[in-house]
């Protein structure tokens, strides 16, 4: 009973070491184990701090360029704002140039019309007031020829009222001692058109044939200006004087006639 004892507890002892012999085995190789697990960390634990830096860094840059756009878009507005003054003042001084301009022509045509006026208030100084006449015709005893006159500077006017052609008148005024009108110059024409009754008045002034040039009935000089009248032959041959314009007509049309006469 003892011997057994002695037996069991002999390879009770060596299981107990052996037992050792593997804890001690396991210990030794535990620590190498353990450090084997911590390196081998699964790739989702690395993907997702990842996936969360990226995010945020994404968002981030949205943000920042975001705040880039809104700036450039606050420098543009505060740079038109910056120009607008000086477009308005621009823009000011462009109409003050126009206004000035516009005044220097205004001036300029004030004296023009201030010159004229100062001529005709002379020339009506000069005139004696308009006077009813009935004279005797030369060429035609017993004919009488009606019209008014009046006498400025050193010719008088007689306006006849009888309408006849062009011819007619120049052969009336003839018998009556006096010549078909001719205007010496513009400051005539222009005293004559604010006589002129709303009418159209035969001239002296007529298309020569043989000499192929407009001319007056004496032959002589005249210093208006023909540039302003536009004289055409298709139209006719005979000039005539209304209130707006020196024109020409055919020659058998009957107007009235402005005869005139020369005081010196």
């Amino acid at each position: 009973m003892s011997d057994e004892e002695i037996t069991y507890t002999t390879v009770r002892f060596h299981k107990s070491s052996d037992l050792q012999n593997r804890e001690r085995a396991d210990e030794t190789q535990g620590p190498r184990e353990a450090g084997h697990r911590e390196c081998s960390v699964p790739w989702h634990l690395i993907a997702i701090p990842l996936g969360v830096l990226c995010s945020i860094l994404l968002v981030t840059v949205a943000v920042l360029v975001t705040h880039i756009f809104q700036y450039s878009q606050e420098k543009h507005e505060l740079q038109k704002t910056l120009n607008k003054p000086h477009q308005e003042n621009s823009t000011m001084q462009n109409d003050r140039y126009l206004t000035e301009e516009m005044l220097k022509n205004k001036s300029k045509d004030y004296d023009a019309l201030k010159h004229d006026l100062d001529i005709l208030n002379r020339t009506l100084n000069r005139c004696y007031q308009e006077t009813k006449f009935v004279l005797d015709s030369k060429q035609h005893r017993g004919t009488q020829v009606k019209g008014h006159w009046f006498c400025c500077g050193i010719k008088c006017y007689y306006f006849i009222m009888d309408k006849k052609h062009w011819k007619g008148c120049e052969q009336t005024c003839r018998d009556c001692s006096l010549s078909l009108l001719k205007i010496d110059d513009d400051d005539e024409l222009k005293f004559l058109q604010l006589q002129i009754k709303p009418n159209t008045y035969w001239i002296g002034f007529s298309y020569d044939t043989k000499t192929k040039k407009w001319q007056w009935s004496d032959g002589g000089p005249s210093k208006l200006d023909l540039n302003t009248a536009k004289f055409d032959l298709n139209t006719g041959r005979c000039a005539f004087l209304s209130r707006a314009r020196l024109d020409n007509d055919i020659c058998d049309q009957f107007y009235p006639c402005i005869c005139e006469k020369r005081l010196d």
